[in-house]
Formats: C-alpha cells, structure tokens, sequence
C-alpha cells in the first residue's frame, strides 16, 4: 500500500473561496443523524462552522453572521442536537432554526486550539489557550463558572481538551492533568506528585476496558497505570509519527486512533501503526473522530482546510478550500502558527502591490525577548509583492513571551508568541 501514490486517495468534493492562507480544523463531532459537524479557521480571515451530511455540505460563516473580526473557532453538539461554537470571548449557538451568541467570561488572548464539550448534567465547558480558565455555561439557567488553575510549579500554562468522567471533568493542561469534582480544583499528574514523564498534556481517554491513556505535547502516548507506573509509546520507541498527540479516540473493536503533528497513526494494544506517508508530506492534524461506522475523520491544518475520512484502506478529501490569488491590498502580519509553539512556528507577512513603478520592497521580520532584546532577524530583504512565510526556530530559547515585528516603509506591526518548553 505504500507504493501507491497518495494523490490517489484523494478525492475533492466541495469548494469555498476564501483568501490564500493557511486553515485550520480543531474540532469533529457527529449529531444523531450521523451528520458530521466541524469548526473551520479560514485562512486566517473568516471563522465557519460547517456540517457535511453525504454529500451534502452546510456551512455558516460566523465571522460574517455576527459581523465580528476573525478567530479560532472549535464547536461541539449537545444532546438536543444544538451546535455550539466557540472563539473570540462569545459562545454561538444553532438551534435548527436560528444562530445566537453569548458573551464568555474572560478566557483570554491565546485561543489557537480552544475546547468545547457537554457534560451529562446540562453544561457547557470551555477551555482554551490561556492562563488555565477554565468556563462552564449552566444551560439551565445561563450561568456562567469560572475555574482558575493555579500551577505553583510552571510559569506558563494553558488548558487543553476536555474529558468527562462521572462527576469528574479532566482538564489537560501545559502543567499536568487537572481534575474539578465538586467544584473544587486540583492537580492530579504533575513531574512533582507522580513519576510521569512529561506534564505537558494534550489529551485524554478513557478506553472501552477503563484503560486510561494521556496524550502529550513532547513524549507521545502515555498509559497511566498508577501514579507510580506509566507506559509511554513515543518516535523512539514505536512506529508513532510524532511525539506531539493532539487527540485519541477509539473505533468499536477497542483500536485507539491518535492525531500527530505528522499524519496520524492506531494502536491496537500491542503495536502503533503510522499512516502520516498516506498525506506524503508532513501535515499537523489537530481533531480527530471516529464515527459509529469506525471511519476516523481528520481535520487538518494546511491542506486548504480540507476533512478527511478514513475507512482502513483509503483516505477520502471531503471539503476543498480554493485559492484566490489575488494580490494582496495591504500590509499585513499574520498570527504565528502554531502558537504556543515547541520549538519552531511559521509567520506569515503579506506585501501589497503599490501601482506604478513600486513593487515590494525592503522588509525586516525580527524577533524580540521580552526585555527588548533583539533574538533574531529572519528577514531583512527585498520582496515582490504577495504573501511569504518563514519559520523562527527556537532551540536555543526558554519558555516564555516573545515578540516579531514587520517593517517595511512606513509599515511596522509587532505580534508576540508563546514559546512553552
């Protein structure tokens, strides 16, 4: 199977125009129909929610809905089939019928990868990239919860994927694995109260047989067999493409299926299998799904904001996101990705054709600490007209704020970056 070409797997159905940048699909969930439900970063300029029903491909653009600036978007659906979505400080609602938006409590500025999920007693929960505030929306009575995580033993944290557990919800974080059960937080897996090997955690599960596994953002799969005793699956070890796991799900034969920053890869119990040669390049996926038919559905970053379906022998592109190439009309500094980052990210700088004899020009991307001080310059040249992308490595760094700044002309804009060890 490795012989075959991966363009052959590859089949577009649907197209959306959107501007030519880079896409981002962080969430996948399935309503009772068996329709598939999906959060879409446009490009870094429009946020969608769309659900594609076998063949058939619904999408809601709610940037333009509700007249507000781009974001990162994720959404879930409850068990009255409403979809939620969430981004920017609002939580979106659908009904059937109608879209409405809630203001959230103060979540924060790094939402790259924000998560939403229903728990069985009629709330929504809400994490994100940020100082570890956690939100959850009393659907009862609209009420909002706020749960601060404190780590003493990490400067910086941010709070991952969501998981439920009885009365327990489980809080993957930068710090270790949080748990809120009567409303009171605490920390359960740290490098300090047990021997894990890594407290940068990105997911969560809970197999069939009560196995529970830990995705990380540096060491891979971990089984947690008690506190003292855990198992890890990493590139040095196994066949796992990449030691960053960005979500585990399961099919109905007890498979457990695992999204990589490079392709995506199974695990059956005695061996991981890598299917990342299928993308023939090296693609992050960030949302992984398994439906009830066991087809794992993958959301991917790059790829034109394209879903994917695999049924065990093939791999099938559902929605396509077409380029426009026009040039663009302005300057402009786009958000790193990924962002936190470990160790490099990519940033993206767009230059305008200025009519008549000016065509680009001189540009500087630099790089700054916190205090100021300058850590790099990873452009400091001419360029035409037209979007360019350069990657900042950052070995050599410890964890922490940094900055990046654009000038060209009378131009200057400054981002800044969060680099989490």
């Amino acid at each position: 199977m490795k012989n075959i070409s991966y363009f052959l797997f590859f089949e577009m159905i649907f197209t959306i125009k959107l501007n030519a940048q880079h896409s981002v699909i962080q969430s996948i969930d399935f309503d009772s129909e068996g329709r598939t439900v999906y959060a879409l970063t446009g490009r870094y300029d429009y946020s969608y929610i769309l659900r594609y029903d076998n063949g058939n491909l619904e999408s809601w653009n709610i940037t333009e809905l509700f007249n507000i600036p781009f974001f990162w978007i994720s959404s879930t659906i409850d068990k009255n089939e409403n979809i939620w979505a969430f981004g920017l400080n609002k939580l979106f609602k659908f009904d059937g019928i109608s879209w409405s938006v809630f203001d959230v409590p103060y979540i924060g500025s790094y939402i790259t990868y924000s998560h939403i999920k229903e728990d069985n007693y009629n709330s929504i929960w809400i994490s994100a990239v940020d100082e570890c505030n956690i939100q959850r929306l009393n659907l009862s009575d609209t009420t909002w919860k706020t749960y601060s995580i404190y780590h003493p033993n990490s400067i910086y944290c941010w709070a991952g994927e969501i998981a439920f557990e009885g009365d327990s919800t489980w809080i993957c974080t930068s710090a270790g694995l949080t748990l809120i059960y009567n409303d009171s937080v605490s920390i359960v897996l740290d490098t300090t109260n047990s021997s894990i090997p890594t407290q940068k955690l990105s997911s969560f599960h809970i197999d069939s047989k009560g196995n529970r596994w830990l995705g990380s953002y540096d060491k891979g799969l971990i089984k947690w067999i008690n506190d003292s005793t855990f198992i890890s699956y990493n590139t040095s070890n196994s066949n796992l493409p990449n030691n960053f796991i960005n979500a585990i799900d399961e099919d109905s034969k007890g498979t457990l299926w695992l999204a990589t920053d490079n392709g995506f890869a199974s695990f059956n119990g005695d061996s991981i299998t890598s299917y990342s040669y299928l993308f023939g390049n090296v693609y992050s996926i960030p949302a992984l799904a398994v439906d009830q038919y066991d087809k794992v559905w993958l959301g991917t970053v790059m790829f034109h904001g394209t879903l994917f379906i695999f049924d065990g022998n093939s791999l099938i592109g559902i929605t396509d996101i077409a380029e426009e190439q026009a040039q663009p009309q302005q300057f402009e500094l786009y958000q790193n990705y990924p962002n936190p980052f470990n160790p490099s990210t990519k940033i993206t700088f767009a230059i305008p054709l200025l009519g008549g004899d000016e065509r680009g020009g001189l540009v500087t991307l630099k790089v700054y600490d916190i205090l100021g001080n300058e850590i790099a310059t990873l452009v400091n040249e001419y360029k035409e007209p037209g979007k360019n992308t350069v990657q900042f490595d950052a070995d050599k760094l410890v964890s922490g704020i940094y900055f990046y700044r654009l000038q060209s002309r009378s131009f200057v804009e400054t981002k800044k970056m969060l680099l989490v060890r």
